[in-house]
């Protein structure tokens, strides 16, 4: 038995892997709904909805970035009898990057273009996005996250939230906080919260919270909900 399999005899929780992930099933369920809904000719609307659709694939490519070399290494390492689980996993990682590089390369033209052009190839991506992603979710939760507290410890596990934390831009950080915490019960809020420091929980429930709900009221106008 690995000596990482536990921190203090106390077993990890893998909850706020499936927190993140309902964020990411969220937004990229309604990221195609967005291009088509916001009204063409508003550069100032488009770009909002452009700056939370970039945001959000950068994201998502910062979480896997951190799986890919936080996780699936140790798992294949000691757990190799689910060689094939972690190669699946690694093998949809790659489809997914190619997926995530098509809707970014489609992005920026969209955006700069007032979205007058690239809407139904941007928007067919973003479907298609939200398919794979929800997909290799499924599977994830249901096949590796059962494994992962018999394999690596508390802090190994918190790297893995913490490189992809790292890798948000500080301006951008209570937003993506804002995306997580939007369906959370009142113990997910704990659990997600609980890995920041103290200062940044100051600051999100002084100013940070109240900003994110402004920015998504601002979202909804601009695509029609508002």
């Amino acid at each position: 038995m690995s000596t990482s399999m536990q921190d203090q005899g106390k077993p990890i929780t893998t909850h706020d892997m499936v927190v993140v992930h309902r964020m990411f099933r969220r937004e990229f369920g309604e990221a195609a709904g967005r291009v088509r809904g916001v009204r063409h000719g508003s550069r100032a609307q488009v770009r909002l909805v452009a700056d939370r659709l970039e945001l959000l694939l950068d994201t998502l490519h910062h979480h896997h970035e951190g799986e890919d070399r936080l996780l699936w290494p140790k798992l294949a390492e000691r757990l190799p009898g689910q060689g094939g689980l972690w190669k699946r996993m690694q093998g949809q990682h790659t489809e997914l990057s190619a997926l995530l590089a098509r809707a970014k390369a489609l992005l920026g033209p969209w955006a700069a273009a007032g979205g007058s052009t690239h809407r139904e190839e941007l928007a067919d991506a973003f479907d298609r996005l939200s398919k794979a992603v929800g997909d290799h979710f499924d599977q994830e939760e249901h096949e590796v996250l059962p494994l992962v507290p018999g394999a690596v410890s508390q802090a190994e596990w918190d790297a893995i939230g913490d490189a992809a934390s790292a890798a948000v831009p500080k301006s951008k950080l209570f937003t993506v906080l804002g995306m997580i915490l939007k369906d959370t019960d009142p113990g997910e809020q704990i659990l997600i919260m609980g890995h920041l420091p103290l200062p940044p929980r100051v600051l999100w429930r002084a100013v940070g919270e109240r900003n994110f709900h402004r920015l998504e009221q601002r979202l909804e106008a601009a695509v029609g909900h508002g």
